[in-house]
């Protein structure tokens, strides 16, 4: 079961990738950035889905739709939907005839349906080779493409344009869209259009973001030149494990929440099928992810913020226990106990995960006694640090990532710098 709520991702990671035009498409975007694939396999398909959307130049071309095109479009096949035709043929025909008022609507809703959906043909349809595609989504795009066919978009567009459609053209278009809507061939083209828009929303926010693609590879996690993405100018930092436990030191303020989101947001995108916002990513495929970051206490369930800590980590080890390859992310892990209990307990989880060889946990600690608590020597843990550097008793916070450990502690000089000393003390 992962864990990615801490990541927040309609706050953090849909604005990245949210180049929708309809409200249907981004309630599929979402659904494709928290479901995340349990195969290696589904993972490399949908990257081969989004590179061919990226690679092609000609989807990228200036266009767009607004919201209310679609809503129309969409009002009248809900209404077509509820009230069918109560004529047919040629008894449709005549219908229409005389009655210039629903004539007059419906010959509107149409010609703005058929101009829409050429429009789409000819922006996106028309580029595609859906055999570049893998096989699922080709069969998909190949759908549309016979849908819109079928439609006959491009047969009635010129007509739709100049004078919009005619007494026959209303009747015909009817009776295809109503017998589209009775078979159920509706809805699979509309759920196949949402998801092709969403698919081509997050390339849209590849390209703009310059996101790279990751490799998989079962012996290596090394991320070049990473940052939070949502930063306006961020520190980009690089890594590789060491060990299958990292554990993340520096002092207040200097950035591990940030790092660790970072290093999380990768793993996250990576796993979607998605590109990172790195330089370069290799990692392996994780059965599990889990980002444990700022927990709080859940009062719904009556949790403290430590039980919730412990709640996080029990779930992350029995995943592991049964075989899983993990990856977790625990900011500041124990934080929410007392000073001893922290560092007994911090000392047996950290040895106890060094024994899952084929997971990564990063762990950013408080807890500088640690350092001779642990054999920081064994081959399965590494140690690296966010720098700061004191100037003339100014922290100056570099925000990198260097090797090692930091013993920097900086509360009681901005206690005394913010003159809480002198206060207090009077």
């Amino acid at each position: 079961m992962n864990n990615i709520k801490d990541v927040r991702l309609e706050k953090e990671i849909l604005p990245l990738f949210d180049f929708v035009y309809n409200d249907f498409s981004r309630d599929t975007l979402i659904e494709l950035l928290s479901d995340i694939p349990g195969s290696i396999e589904e993972v490399l398909g949908r990257q081969h889905i989004i590179q061919y959307m990226v690679s092609n130049k000609a989807l990228h071309a200036p266009f767009f739709y607004f919201k209310s095109e679609f809503s129309d479009i969409h009002a009248y096949l809900e209404g077509l939907k509820s009230r069918g035709l109560r004529f047919s043929g040629t008894s449709l025909r005549i219908h229409l005839l005389f009655t210039p008022k629903e004539r007059n609507k419906d010959a509107g809703r149409l010609s703005h349906l058929v101009i829409f959906f050429h429009r789409i043909y000819q922006s996106w349809f028309s580029h595609l080779d859906e055999e570049k595609f893998p096989e699922a989504f080709a069969r998909k795009v190949k759908n549309i493409k016979l849908f819109l066919s079928d439609l006959g978009v491009l047969k009635y567009q010129p007509a739709a344009q100049k004078r919009g459609v005619n007494i026959a053209e209303i009747a015909t278009l009817n009776e295809f869209l109503l017998q589209k809507i009775r078979k159920g061939e509706m809805d699979v083209f509309l759920k196949d259009f949402f998801l092709f828009e969403a698919y081509l929303s997050i390339a849209k926010g590849i390209i703009r973001h310059k996101f790279v693609f990751p490799q998989f590879n079962d012996q290596r996690l090394s991320i070049d030149g990473f940052y939070h993405p949502l930063l306006k100018h961020p520190v980009r930092n690089s890594l590789e494990k060491q060990g299958c436990v990292t554990l993340i030191t520096g002092p207040n303020m200097s950035g591990k929440s940030t790092l660790l989101k970072a290093i999380g947001i990768c793993v996250l995108l990576a796993h979607l099928g998605l590109a990172v916002p790195a330089e370069q990513c290799t990692l392996p495929f994780f059965d599990m992810i889990s980002i444990s970051i700022n927990l709080n206490d859940d009062i719904g369930s009556g949790f403290s913020h430590f039980m919730t800590e412990i709640k996080s980590l029990k779930e992350v080890v029995v995943e592991a226990h049964h075989g899983k390859r993990c990856f977790a992310v625990f900011d500041e892990l124990f934080r929410g106990t007392n000073v001893e209990d922290a560092l007994a307990i911090s000392k047996t989880t950290i040895t106890g995960l060094t024994k899952f060889s084929g997971s990564c946990f990063f762990i950013s600690t408080h807890i500088h006694q640690l350092k001779e608590a642990i054999d920081l020597n064994k081959n399965n843990i590494g140690t690296q640090f966010i720098e700061c550097i004191l100037e003339n008793n100014t922290p100056i916070f570099t925000y990198k990532l260097r090797e090692g450990w930091s013993d920097l502690k900086i509360g009681q000089l901005l206690f005394e710098q913010e003159g809480l000393n002198q206060l207090l003390a009077k």
